[in-house]
This record gives structure tokens, C-alpha cells and sequence, in this order.
């Protein structure tokens, strides 16, 4: 019924302004989110798509009456109709229009045997695996054959969608098509390359799509092929294609216009490929793609992601990824419903990948058990899933009749039925094949060795989360070292045969020299080239020390940097040969201790980055600390301490973390251990690596590693670790203008819903105007609480703590469930954005004036006047006047008894604006107090500095004195402006 609610109201809405979620919601009497969920079931556009729509079918309209018509004139008439379109959109809407027709045409200009969606589907069978070929793929395959089977070679594409919707299997699928329908022939290659491996060397990344030709540029020592001719007469698949340069899109575009192509450095020659290419993009190609490139992509397919595609879908996947995994462990599995409806209902932002992933964590834990207490059958149950995975089951009520529809008892998988993952299925987000036979030979070792099961469990528990978080990073184990093809992917191939050729002369002055030399030697030379490219001075503050110590050492590095000045026209600093010189000492240096390197991260991220370090480099000098999710900060304390003790060989210790309270421990660390501990707050792969390299350097001291890492030119707002305490008392933050009304409500409220829940919860009211910054407040409460939410009216957008709003708080009466899962966990604090000063506010300089003059108005007329004015110049929204109303039923606020502040939500907030109201009469406004200044806010979190602003003037008895003897707006403005300091 509701549904049929909905379709009956869209059909009838008018054309011009049609129903937004939030009107829909309102008109129905039901929440916004059921509105929203029940118009992505029924694959309604949300109101600004159809009103696009809407455009679009009357600009074709026009068009198929006068195909010459100018743009103009398109705009004209559709003003004449009612609607606001800029010339902006209407170009835009046009391109799409365009781009459809071309589509439409592509369809029509199939051969006649296979123009037909039915002959195609029976004749060909490549689409197959895909879930969705008959429903929420149905368009996207239809393009994708359409792209293959156009004459002579197919349509170059480009697929767009969020990462893991299954870009790559599509367009697997549209080349096994492709051969299939006998477009290309049995041996045709397909060449996969990811644009985002050489995303920080753009020539590398040319050269790799292109080739060069040798001296093409620093380092091109020889000549190479690029896979564009490799994949001549086949099919070029160019994953984040938004990644290459705008220099090789222009390239790409040359290829696609004329066929030919020159290799990076080539002047004269010209080479002939052809080449479909298929390109991915997770961006905006809006924003991220060269207009010049789009053009020449005459196909594009958008995937949709997870959350999009029906439930019946997502339960397709659920069964086969279950499937999968008991074919690979060769064991029957039954999965309890609950199982499934979290599963159908989590948020799962990576979409299928992350799906795949997230079942295979729970398959792992459940064959442990299975393994462990020999049981008959794999159970999976609700304790062997993630948290987040859990948290699907609190949208069972919203979702329940779709639910009982689909799942009613729990599924039950034998081997011996279900497939393995095919190839193109079994991809980075996937197990080990083995991995299940893995399990049962380690707990095979274990029983030997006398270990009881609940040992056991944790230890091949804690494996199988390493193991699974190496996969989610797309990362595989290996167990020999990187070799230099490997390491080349990192650094460049130049760059190694670089460092190979210059070690060959220090061997000749130093002898053999250890083979892992040219890995630390070619990272940091790459490293080096990249901060002269980018102007950063090299400085060595040992230099001097080092010409007297080294000496040797030091004249051999000398005669390597000559080689690299003769040889590749590279001018290296002093300091540069003096770095070099430490790598050659280190060959055979002394027994220093080095500066420890601790990679501490929730999950297994840190591990992985790590390995990667350790391999490149040849050492295994650095520590990983991982912290789950569900653990006590005392315990990690406790085990991060050990790590760290072991970590330090006497000059200290450098922690790398990703987030929350391991920001924390280092000094607490450090007290309790007298060993010397920094804290950077954040860690990538590439920082990990730098560290590592430069800890090991002799000479080196933690503050110098600390100032390098910190100067890294992709480091950007740094997080020093500030003294806080690790065992903070839980807190909830309520938040309006002014710290009052709508904060008090919200903590009685919340009260009544939980009750006991909040014995141990803190509530703080924070306002907006008063004698601190909000964000100073906020940030004193974060040194001393562990605050879990932020509730009221303004949203003042702190990272990585949730904000709710009043009127979602009050939407549930009987419980808010996102209040309620917040009581069970503690989230994590953040560092606070810069505090900004501003003398006068731009939203008080273009504030409203509304001089009253005599004219009596009640409360209830003045403040129906002042919204009405921002609702028609449309700085606030629908049900800004309401809300207003609202707000001030559960309690006024006059500023020094003199000024009112009526206020609503932030939500309903367009653009900042303040109005303000100078009566000579007063205007009974609380508790028969009269004013005669009323300065109604219509303000988001951006117009914070404007109330904090006039809070202060209006405490301020002379500037209320002006304001009311003023009898002009100019007076007005200037006792609020002028003399503000």
C-alpha cells in the first residue's frame, strides 16, 4: 500500500518541483528513510534526477520537431514551462542527451542476427556469472555487448562505479564475449594494468602504456616496448584511468583518433596498433578526465553499487560467495538465517569485494571451530561474525516483509554441489586455495603439541585475521624476498639498473658488496630524484662528521655520484654523497643500535605494510602491534608496551598509528618505561618504508627521523599524540546555539528512552555562542572524556565521532537505534581542525536589517515575518518556520535580558543568514520578560564565527544602548560593526 502511495504521488507531482524524499515523508506520515528505502526499491530516481528527467524529455521533444533548434532557444522555451534551467545544465543535459542517441544508434547498427537482446542471451553465454544479467545489470550488459559487437572493432568504454561493483569481472566478461561472438580470434590478447601502480611517476607510467625510446628521459637506459603494441589486434583494460596523467590521456586520445602512436621520446616515428580499450574509474569524470578524452569514449557503462541493486541480488551473491567457500574447504556448511539477514542488510561500502571478504572471515572462524571440535558439519553462526557485519540486524523491522519473502530458514551448502570460484571469480579479494588445508595441518601441530583447543582457536584465530586483512590490502604472502622485477614496481626499472650501475663501481674500490644493497640504494635514490624534481633542499647535518668518519667510504660514494653526473646528467649535493657513503658503511658497520620502528594499527593493516618494507629493504628491523576492534584500551596498552620494550635497542622508539587511542600510549609508554617514545598519528605503506630505511642509517637519532618523516611531501596535517588519559568515562556531547534549550532537551530525552543504559554516561552541553570557540570546547571534553556522540541541532562535523540530529533522535520514541549501538561502543577521538579568528564575519556584514519602527507585532507575528522573508529568498528550507516555533516552545534565550535568538535546526539550512529585528515598541518574548532586538539565525556550522560574533557585541551594554536608539539600518549596522575590536 505504501508503495502504491508513493508511485501515485511521483505520477502526479508537478514537473517543475518535484517531491523531495523529505516532502514525501511528511505527506505519508512516515520516516524519510523509509521513504528513501522504498524508492530505491521501487527504481524511482530521487527528485533532482527526475526533474532532469523531466527536462530531458521535453528537450527531445523539441528536438524531434526542429533538429536545428539552438540552445537558446531550447532554454527560452523551457523557461516558458517553468523550468530554472542555467546554461550550464542545459549544455550538460544536452551532452547526455547526445551520448544516448549514439547509444541508441549503436543498438540499431547490431548485425541483424544478434540485434535482438533474446538471440543474443540464447547465442552467448560470457555474461553468465554475473549476478543481475536480468535485473540491475540488465542496461550495462546490454552496452557492453552493444560495445563489442559494433563494426569493424568494437567501441572504446569507459566503466564507472564505486570500488569492488565489479568493474574488472565486466570487462573480463566483455572480452571472453568478444571472442565468443567471434569479434576477435581465440588468441587475441587482454592486458590488464592498473594506472594507479605508476601514479606517482607519470613518464614510468606513459612508458609502460606507450614505451620509449632510449634517453627517452633519466634512467632510460634502453629501448621498450609498451603494452599498447603488446596488445595489438586485442583488448587494453586500463583500471583508475583516472590516474594517468593528462599527458598520457592525450596520447590515449591520439591512438584512439588516428591508430598510431609514437613511443615516449620519439620524434619522427609513427606506429600502427589497434587496440579497443576498455578504461575503470571509481572518480568524477567530470572532474577527473580530460574533456578532450571523454569525447572520444562513445560508451559508457555505470555500474551500480551494492546498496543500489535489489535485495535478491545481494542474496545471489551471499549463497554463491557461501558456496564457494564450502567447495574450498570440502565440507558441508550450514548457515543460520541470521547469519544471512545480517549479511543482506550491513553496510557494506566496499561493495561485492569488500561482501566477498567479510564471508570469507566468518567461513575461516567457523572452520575453526569445525576443525577443533570435529563436528560433523561447518556451522555458521551469529558469534563468528564481524560487529559492523552484526549491525545489519538492526534494520530487520524496516526491511522485514521484503525479508520474510526471501529467507525464512537457514541455507545449507554441500561440496560436491556448489563450484569452485572460476578465475575471473577468483581474484585479490579471495583466499588462498589451500588456505582450509592450511587450517587443519596447524591445528594438527598444535594438538601434537599438547595445546588445549581454546589455545588453539586464539592462535589459528589470530592467523586467519592476518591472513584475511593481507587479502582485503591485496597483498600475498610470500616467503622469499622481493626480487628487482618486483621491487621495480615500486621504484622503476631505470632506477634499478641506476643503482646496479653505480654499485659496480663502489664493488670495484670496496669488494662484493651485500646483494640487498641495490634495493636500499635504488628506493632511496628514487626517493632523492623525487625531492629535487620538486625543489626540496637535501641537507645532511652530519656531513662534515661523516667526510672524518667515513673517509673511505665517503670517496667512493663521490666517484658513484660522478657517474650518475657523467652518465644520466644528474647534479647530486654533498650531502647526497655523504648519505651514500652511510650505505656503503653500513655494509660492514659497527653494532649500533638502530632507532625502533613500531607500526601499531586496528586490524592487520600495519602487518602488511610492514612485510612490504621488510622485503624492499631486506630487514626486519620494524615491529607491528594490531589491535582489534572489540579491545580494551588497557589491554592494548599492555601489549603495545612489551612490543615497544623489544622494539628499543637504546636510541628509542618511533610509533606509527593509524587512529584513536593508540594516539595516546606512547607517553604513557614512556613514563612507565623511561625509554624515549614519539607518536606520529599516521601511516602509509610509503612512510612505513622511509622510516624504516632512514632508522637504520648509522648516526641516525629518533628527533631527526621524526623531523624527516614529518617533512615528507605527502604528509599533510600532522598529529603529534597529546597527553590525554586511556581510561576516560564515557560521554555524550549536546550541542545547540546556545548551549541551553535544545541541549537540555536532548539529555532529558535521551534519559527517558534509556534510562539505566546512561548511569555511567556523562552528558555535556556545548553552545556555540559564550566566551570559548565551540571547537575549544569540544576539544577540552576530548582530553578528559571518551565522547561516543554529539546530539542537537548543529552539526559541527567532528571526524570520526557521529552526529545526531534532534529530529532523528526524536523520531523513534521508543529508541533510537543508533543511539543505542553508540552505548555499546567507544569511538574514537580526533584531532580538531584549526580554529579560525575573524574580526567581522561575512554573515554578519550581509545580515538582514527589519526596522519595526512603532508598529506593534506579537512574538508569534515577528518571527512568522522574519521567516517568511528567508524562506522566499531561499536561504532556508521547508519547515525552517516550524522548526523555529518548535525550538522555541522548549525554551527561549535573551542575550543580557536584552536580545532574542530564536533559532532552528542547522538541517534546514541552505545558506548561512542572520536577520535581525529593531522594534521601538517591545515585544513580550519568556517568562514576560519584553525585548525590543530580535536577531533570528538561520545558520550551519560555517556561520559558527557570526553568533559567536554578536554574542559578544550583545553582551556589550553600550552596543545595545546604539542598536536601540537607532532610527536607520546604517545606524544599526555600524554600532554592531564598526568599533568591533
Amino acid at each position: 500500500m505504501m508503495r502504491e502511495n508513493i508511485q501515485n504521488l511521483i505520477a502526479e507531482e508537478n514537473h517543475n518541483e518535484p517531491y523531495t524524499d523529505t516532502e514525501l515523508c511528511k505527506q505519508l506520515l512516515v520516516s524519510r528513510e523509509y521513504v528513501t528505502l522504498l524508492r530505491k526499491e521501487l527504481k524511482i530516481l530521487d527528485s533532482r534526477e527526475r526533474k532532469q528527467e523531466y527536462i530531458c524529455k521535453e528537450i527531445r521533444n523539441m528536438l524531434s520537431d526542429n533538429k536545428d533548434i539552438s540552445n537558446l532557444e531550447i532554454q527560452n522555451m523551457l523557461q516558458k514551462q517553468g523550468y530554472s534551467i542555467s546554461s550550464y545544465l542545459l549544455h550538460k543535459y544536452m551532452k547526455n542527451i547526445k551520448l544516448q542517441s549514439i547509444h541508441a544508434d549503436l543498438i540499431g547498427g547490431l548485425p541483424k542476427e544478434s540485434s535482438s537482446l533474446e538471440i543474443v542471451e540464447k547465442s552467448y553465454h560470457a555474461f553468465e556469472n554475473l549476478v543481475g544479467t536480468g535485473g540491475s545489470l540488465h542496461t550495462q550488459i546490454q552496452q557492453a555487448k552493444a560495445t563489442m559487437l559494433y563494426p569493424p572493432h568494437g567501441l572504446h568504454c569507459l566503466i564507472v562505479g564505486e570500488t569492488g561493483v565489479g568493474k574488472s569481472e565486466l570487462a573480463e566478461a566483455m572480452y571472453r564475449f568478444s571472442i565468443e561472438a567471434e569479434c576477435l580470434p581465440q588468441t587475441a590478447p587482454f592486458t590488464i594494468f592498473n594506472c594507479a601502480d605508476y601514479a606517482e611517476n607519470s613518464q614510468l607510467l606513459i612508458t609502460q602504456l606507450f614505451g620509449c625510446v632510449k634517453g627517452a628521459y633519466t634512467g632510460a637506459a634502453t629501448e621498450r616496448r609498451g603494452l599498447i603494441e603488446q596488445t595489438d589486434g586485442g583488448i587494453l583494460f586500463l583500471d583508475e584511468v583516472h590516474r594517468l596523467s593528462s599527458e598520457g590521456q592525450e596520447m590515449l586520445f591520439q591512438l584512439i583518433d588516428k591508430g598510431h602512436f609514437r613511443r615516449l621520446g620519439e620524434a619522427d616515428a609513427v606506429r600502427q596498433a589497434n587496440v579497443q580499450l576498455i578504461a575503470a574509474t571509481t572518480e568524477n569524470i567530470e572532474t577527473s578526465l580530460l574533456i578532450t578524452f571523454k569525447r572520444r569514449i562513445p560508451m559508457l557503462i555505470n555500474i551500480p553499487s551494492l546498496v543500489d541493486r535489489p535485495l535478491v541480488e545481494r542474496l545471489q551473491l551471499i549463497q554463491r560467495f557461501f558456496g564457494y567457500e564450502s567447495a574450498r574447504m570440502n565440507a558441508p556448511m550450514q548457515v543460520a538465517l541470521d547469519v544471512i539477514k545480517a549479511y543482506l542488510l550491513y553496510e557494506c561500502k566496499g561493495n561485492i569485494g569488500q561482501l566477498k571478504s567479510d564471508i570469507q572471515v566468518t567461513c575461516a572462524k567457523s572452520f575453526l571451530s569445525y576443525v577443533t571440535k570435529k563436528e560433523r558439519i561447518v556451522k555458521v553462526d551469529l558469534p563468528n561474525l564481524s560487529l559492523y557485519v552484526k549491525k545489519g540486524l538492526l534494520r530487520i523491522q524496516s526491511n522485514r516483509q521484503e525479508l520474510d519473502a526471501l529467507v525464512w530458514k537457514d541455507f545449507h551448502f554441500e561440496p560436491k554441489l556448489c563450484q569452485e570460484p572460476s578465475s575471473m571469480e577468483d581474484d585479490v579479494y579471495s583466499f588462498p586455495k589451500a588456505f582450509y588445508g592450511y587450517i587443519e595441518q596447524r591445528h594438527t601441530t598444535y594438538v601434537s603439541q599438547g595445546m588445549d583447543v581454546q589455545q588453539i582457536k586464539q592462535l589459528i584465530g589470530d592467523e586467519i585475521e592476518q591472513k584475511l586483512q593481507n587479502v582485503i590490502a591485496h597483498i600475498k604472502h610470500r616467503l622469499t624476498p622481493l626480487t628487482l622485477a618486483e621491487v621495480s614496481k615500486v621504484v622503476g626499472n631505470e632506477v634499478i639498473y641506476l643503482a646496479q650501475d653505480i654499485l659496480r663501481v663502489a664493488e670495484n674500490e670496496l669488494g662484493k658488496l651485500d646483494e640487498s644493497l641495490v634495493y636500499c640504494l635504488a628506493i632511496h635514490l628514487n626517493a632523492t630524484f623525487t625531492r629535487l624534481s620538486q625543489g626540496t633542499k637535501i641537507i645532511n647535518p652530519n656531513l662534515e662528521d661523516i667526510k672524518k668518519k667515513f673517509h673511505v667510504e665517503y670517496a667512493v660514494a663521490a666517484k658513484m655520484v660522478n657517474v650518475i653526473r657523467e652518465k644520466y646528467q644528474i647534479d647530486l649535493p654533498d650531502d647526497e654523497i655523504s648519505y651514500i657513503a652511510l650505505y656503503l658503511h653500513g655494509n660492514e658497520r659497527e653494532d649500533e643500535g638502530n632507532v625502533g620502528v613500531v607500526v601499531a594499527t586496528h586490524g592487520n593493516v600495519g602487518s602488511n605494510m610492514l612485510e612490504i618494507a621488510h622485503k624492499l629493504l631486506n630487514v626486519t628491523h620494524g615491529k607491528s602491534f594490531n589491535m582489534s576492534f572489540e579491545e580494551s584500551p588497557h589491554d592494548a596498552l599492555e601489549r603495545l608496551m612489551t612490543v615497544i620494550v623489544s622494539a628499543d635497542e637504546g636510541k628509542g622508539v618511533l610509533i606509527m598509528v593509524d587512529l584513536g587511542s593508540l594516539l595516546t600510549f606512547g607517553e604513557i609508554i614512556q613514563t612507565r618505561t623511561k625509554i624515549n617514545v614519539e607518536t606520529i598519528g599516521r601511516v602509509d605503506t610509503m612512510m612505513v618504508i622511509e622510516a624504516l630505511r632512514r632508522s637504520i642509517l648509522p648516526g641516525t637519532h629518533l628527533t631527526e627521523l621524526i623531523s624527516d618523516i614529518e617533512k615528507l611531501n605527502y604528509i599533510f596535517p600532522k598529529m603529534r599524540a597529546q597527553p590525554q588519559n586511556v581510561l576516560r568515562q564515557k560521554a555524550i556531547i549536546t550541542i545547540c546555539f546556545t548551549g541551553e534549550g535544545v541541549a537540555l532537551y536532548c539529555q532529558e530525552q535521551m534519559k527517558k528512552m534509556f534510562g539505566d543504559r546512561l548511569q555511567n554516561i556523562a552528558f555535556l552541553n556545548v553552545g556555540m555562542i559564550g566566551r570559548h570557540d565551540i571547537y575549544k570546547q569540544i576539544q577540552q571534553i576530548l582530553m578528559q572524556y571518551d565522547v561516543i556522540a554529539m546530539v542537537g541541532s548543529v552539526d559541527p562535523h567532528i571526524q570520526g565521532i557521529p552526529y545526531i540530529s534532534m529530529s532523528e533522535l526524536l523520531s523513534q520514541p521508543d529508541g533510537n537505534s543508533s543511539v543505542e549501538y553508540l552505548l555499546n561502543e567507544a569511538m574514537n577521538p580526533v584531532v580538531l581542525i584549526e580554529q579560525k579568528q575573524v574580526t567581522v564575519p561575512d554573515v554578519v556584514k550581509k545580515m538582514k536589517i527589519l526596522m519595526l519602527d512603532n508598529v506593534h507585532y506579537t512574538k508569534t507575528e515577528i518571527l512568522k515575518k522574519m521567516c517568511t522573508i528567508l524562506m522566499e529568498e531561499k536561504y532556508v528550507k521547508q519547515g525552517y518556520t516550524e522548526a523555529v516555533f518548535a525550538r522555541e516552545k522548549m525554551g527561549s534565550y535573551l542575550i543580557n535580558e536584552k536580545v532574542a535568538l530564536p533559532h532552528a535546526d542547522s538541517s534546514y539550512v541552505n545558506e548561512s543568514i542572520i536577520i535581525l529585528a529593531k522594534s521601538n515598541t517591545g515585544i513580550t518574548w519568556a517568562d514576560k520578560k519584553s525585548t525590543k532586538i530580535i536577531c533570528l539565525l538561520g545558520l550551519d556550522i560555517n556561520g559558527k564565527d557570526g553568533v559567536r560574533y554578536l554574542y559578544q557585541r550583545f553582551q556589550n551594554n553600550e552596543v545595545i544602548r546604539k542598536i536601540e536608539e537607532a532610527d536607520t539600518e546604517a545606524e544599526l549596522r555600524e554600532a554592531l560593526i564598526y568599533n568591533a575590536n
